[in-house]
């Protein structure tokens, strides 16, 4: 192996960026390139007149995936950040009631019990039942699915059983809990897949379960803090990091990546290339038709996520939040069909706020705080006029608000605003129909039917959200260290 060969990662979101960390201490030229003026992606750091957002997630969970990655690069994660641990991990609003779980199972019981009486023995069996299933999804989670027949691996085998084939997620909890109310609270999350929990494979109970097990952590500064961290280790493993460098062209020859062109006319040539860039975007973009890994018409038949409608507000007052508030709508599963199906802005909202002042004062002015809100909406598939619906969407979003947490005339406290539509994410943030979520997760899309090395090109291989596992954080780690594996399998 040559020690300099040049290794050109293309995104310096946390995926490109846990390649680079482990490639870079292997000795290996290693060289992101990214669009944007900061690193990070959509854990990018959004600043506006003195306050601090998280541009995209807001929470970390499953820290062991992360804090494993910066332990193999030698390092110590709390050397880096401040992690925070969550009590109660969130509070949901659901009806006429407000459940704030804990990641102290006691209390979690007891909070249980007093809203949901008789179900505690059922959360019990529920956490008891999901430490199993963790156990035979999480090799899983790891294996490379080189091809259909990793399928037939000893351990996907052994697994299958607890995949619960056939079973969505609101079947699988409808096994333990009696009350629709709790069932919603542990399926939330999967808005987050971009899915419908009467959509999503049973196998993701796994999700609520991680949140409840490990916990749900804030990282003080926000979870941009980690993307500057895993930079910080790059660089100082003599890794480099091109900012402000969009990549407009990718160029092939004989099935191998030769050469990328940048916005400023640069040609940078390379000997291996990771996509960390988002999935759809630059296959649709980036190649050439005739040269892409994948048809555009096979790229329009996957299904995607839904969109995000993201308002950011800086507040001259502190609010009485936990950092984490889920506003539910009435009818969950119309919601979500409305969103998905219909493809229509929904006419009851699912409204989750991110209030990091409750334990963060470093991300607004003293006695203020910095307010990220996000409604799932359709993606662009939609016809919906985005120009013409912001500002209907943004006061029902407020006023919705304002009546299930009783706080009176929020707009007369906003300092400063930004508001990102599905639109700003497909043209601003180059993701692909706006689906932020990227890919969804219906069986036909999980293992190795995501996109991952592909026969077309032989030096190139994709990490990120919409490949293998999945696109929370932890999984877009996770698909960083089965990239890092194939990529060392194949040069040694």
């Amino acid at each position: 192996m040559s020690t300099r060969q040049k290794v050109i990662v293309i995104g310096a979101g946390p995926g490109g960026l846990a390649v680079a960390m482990q490639l870079s201490g292997q000795g290996y030229d290693v060289h992101i390139y990214e669009k944007a003026a900061s690193i990070g992606g959509r854990t990018a750091l959004l600043k506006q007149d003195g306050f601090s957002f998280d541009l995209g997630p807001t929470a970390l969970n499953m820290p062991n995936v992360i804090t494993t990655l910066f332990a193999d690069c030698g390092r110590n994660i709390r050397d880096y950040v401040n992690l925070i641990s969550l009590d109660p991990l969130y509070s949901l609003h659901i009806g006429d009631i407000v459940f704030n779980p804990s990641h102290d199972s006691e209390k979690t019981k007891r909070e249980i019990a007093r809203l949901f009486p008789g179900e505690e023995a059922n959360y019990d069996r529920f956490m008891h039942d999901n430490a199993k299933k963790m156990v035979y999804l999480l090799p899983i989670w790891q294996e490379p699915f080189t091809s259909l027949w990793s399928l037939f691996s000893m351990r996907t085998l052994r697994a299958l059983p607890s995949l619960t084939l056939g079973n969505h997620l609101i079947d699988e909890l409808s096994k333990y809990f009696e009350d629709r109310r709790l069932r919603l609270a542990f399926s939330f999350e999967t808005k987050f897949l971009g899915m419908s929990p009467w959509e999503t494979p049973g196998a993701f109970s796994v999700i609520p379960f991680a949140e409840h097990y490990f916990g749900v952590f804030h990282i003080i500064g926000g979870i941009n803090q980690l993307t500057h961290a895993m930079s910080e280790i790059v660089q100082e493993k003599g890794g480099e990091i091109h900012l402000n460098q969009e990549v407009t062209q990718i160029h092939t020859k004989h099935k191998e990546i030769t050469s990328i062109t940048l916005a400023n006319g640069d040609t940078i040539e390379g000997d291996y290339f990771f996509l960390n860039a988002d999935y759809a975007y630059t296959m649709s973009h980036l190649f050439s038709e005739s040269k892409a890994p994948i048809s555009l018409q096979k790229l329009a038949r996957k299904k995607y996520s839904c969109s995000g409608f993201a308002i950011y507000l800086g507040l001259d007052i502190t609010l009485p939040l936990n950092v984490h508030t889920v506003l539910f709508p009435d009818d969950f599963r119309v919601h979500m069909d409305e969103i998905m199906h219909k493809q229509r802005i929904p006419d009851d909202l699912s409204i989750h706020i991110s209030y990091p002042t409750a334990v963060d004062r470093t991300m607004a002015p003293r006695d203020m705080s910095a307010l990220r809100i996000l409604v799932p909406v359709p993606n662009n598939e939609s016809d919906i006029d985005w120009e013409k619906e912001t500002q209907a969407l943004r006061r029902k979003t407020l006023d919705t608000i304002e009546r299930k947490l009783n706080i009176p005339d929020l707009e007369s406290h906003i300092l400063t605003e930004k508001i990102i539509t599905p639109f700003d994410w497909e043209n601003d943030y180059h993701i692909y129909k706006g689906a932020i979520f990227n890919l969804t997760h219906q069986l036909s899309q999980l293992g190795p039917f995501r996109p991952s090395k592909t026969p077309a090109i032989k030096n190139m291989q994709i990490v990120g959200g919409a490949t293998h596992p999945a696109n929370s954080l932890p999984f877009i780690i996770e698909s960083a260290n089965i990239a890092v594996r194939k990529f060392n399998k194949e040069h040694h």
